[in-house]
């Protein structure tokens, strides 16, 4: 079977680009312009040579010498890899996540939706991508809209002009939107995650299939797993803490740690087209993000510093346990089914739908997810993930379970008539052919997001 034939015949015929030739703008510029950056920098702050003892990460939960032939001359095999990861997570970090004694945190103050400008309070999602958080949006502009006292509820469909409760709901890392220094007491910091694995595939078939139309290729997928953003991705966008005092001084201790005398020696290892280069590369990468800082650590912060976190595979028990916290009803936290993969989805300016590519793993795909360099990417974002698991846990037996299981079944049956009221009626960016809708034909607060607001609203629940 060809790989053409993955492609939906809506799609213009045009030649696939590879993933080498994608990355040359979409990874290995940004990458190459970055570390030059912070290589130039440290160059011109280096005055002496530097030595050092070996690097050994006091952070990794799988031990480095799995990843050099220094001590063994071996390559550890993915099944002790794996034994040394359920070893190193017995202790799983986690917390019950606390009720919120004022309830759902309406501030004023927001005109406009999906502003990425940072904010101190209100209600905050935190919004990795990939994780499904398109779901996780409706809910969080649906009640920025229900609770806000500022709207005139009465007219139709409220202006622009009126305030809605303080949100967030952009994709962006925490600290850029310094949730750092928000007010605890006047917000409800929260996340999503899904499997750090489903997620990356989700991302390469999403981004780079679909949009880019780069192959699927086990070469391309292998190629787009070894990039360095992949390393730490759910610590890096949900960390409220900076673990490294700049990117130059992380970099020159790195450079110690790892007992180069020179920037331009590191270059010259970046330039290497072999396995040790892009592992250094992440090393490098995740020095710059959490530097020695052990990962249960980091970890445990991120959960210190959140309200809660949701799990994608648990989304119900996750809606409910969030309705629980802030006494909210269920009607609020209400969805229908957003977009996925089969269907058509908004897309950059040029392609405006873009036909969203089912996900696959072939045999040699499925190998490399199992093996040591994947779950040694992963590892640090594996251990968050469990972490949250553990936490959602603990928060339903604190809840009750038997109030929570009441809770979940009402859950459910609301969402059974919330998809036959709202069948036929939510119009996105994008029809089922694949053409664009104009944006006054939508029933979407804007863009894309939250477009079943109209008829989730006006259902009327047992």
């Amino acid at each position: 079977m060809k790989h053409a034939t993955f492609f939906h015949n809506k799609q213009p015929e045009k030649e696939p680009l590879s993933l080498g030739k994608l990355s040359l703008f979409m990874w290995v510029v940004p990458a190459l312009s970055f570390y030059l950056s912070v290589v130039t920098y440290t160059l011109r702050q280096q005055t002496s040579r530097i030595t050092a003892s070996d690097y050994i990460h006091s952070a990794s939960l799988i031990d480095a010498s799995a990843w050099t032939a220094k001590a063994t001359g071996k390559r550890a095999s993915s099944e002790s890899v794996k034994q040394r990861t359920v070893n190193a997570t017995k202790n799983i970090p986690s917390r019950v996540w606390n009720k919120s004694e004022s309830g759902f945190p309406c501030y004023s103050g927001q005109k406009g939706l999906m502003i990425q400008k940072p904010a101190h309070e209100g209600f905050l999602f935190q919004r990795p991508k990939k994780v499904g958080s398109t779901t996780m949006v409706s809910v969080v502009l649906r009640l920025a809209h229900n609770r806000s006292p500022w709207l005139n509820k009465t007219s139709g469909v409220p202006t622009k002009e009126q305030l809605k409760c303080s949100h967030r709901s952009m994709h962006g890392d925490a600290l850029g939107l310094e949730y750092d220094k928000r007010d605890r007491s006047k917000s409800f910091l929260f996340s999503l995650l899904r499997h750090p694995t489903k997620r990356a595939i989700s991302e390469f078939f999403h981004f780079l299939v679909s949009i880019y139309d780069v192959e699927p290729t086990d070469a391309n997928f292998k190629g787009f797993l070894s990039t360095p953003e992949l390393q730490h991705n759910y610590l890096y966008d949900l960390s409220l803490a900076n673990y490294t005092r700049s990117k130059a001084a992380a970099t020159r201790s790195f450079l110690k740690m790892h007992n180069f005398s020179s920037v331009a020696e590191l270059q010259k290892q970046f330039k290497n087209k072999n396995g040790n280069s892009r592992k250094l590369r992440r090393r490098l990468t995740e020095h710059i993000r959490i530097g020695k800082t052990p990962l249960t650590k980091v970890v445990q912060d991120i959960l210190d510093g959140y309200d809660f976190i949701a799990i994608t595979e648990r989304m119900d028990e996750s809606l409910v346990a969030m309705q629980m916290l802030l006494n909210l009803t269920t009607k609020d936290v209400l969805y229908t089914r957003a977009r996925s993969s089969g269907s058509f989805s908004n897309g950059p300016k040029e392609n405006p739908c873009i036909y969203i590519q089912p996900s696959f793993l072939t045999p040699s795909m499925k190998e490399h997810l199992e093996s040591p360099e994947w779950q040694h990417t992963i590892r640090g974002d594996m251990l968050l993930y469990e972490a949250a698991n553990a936490s959602l846990d603990r928060t339903i037996e604190a809840l009750g379970r038997k109030e929570f299981q009441k809770n979940l079944a009402a859950l459910k049956a609301g969402l059974e008539l919330a998809e036959k009221h709202c069948k036929g009626r939510v119009r996105s960016s994008c029809t089922e052919g694949g053409d664009q809708i104009p944006m006054h034909n939508r029933t979407c607060y804007i863009w894309g997001e939250a477009c079943d607001h109209e008829c989730l609203n006006d259902l009327a629940l047992p």
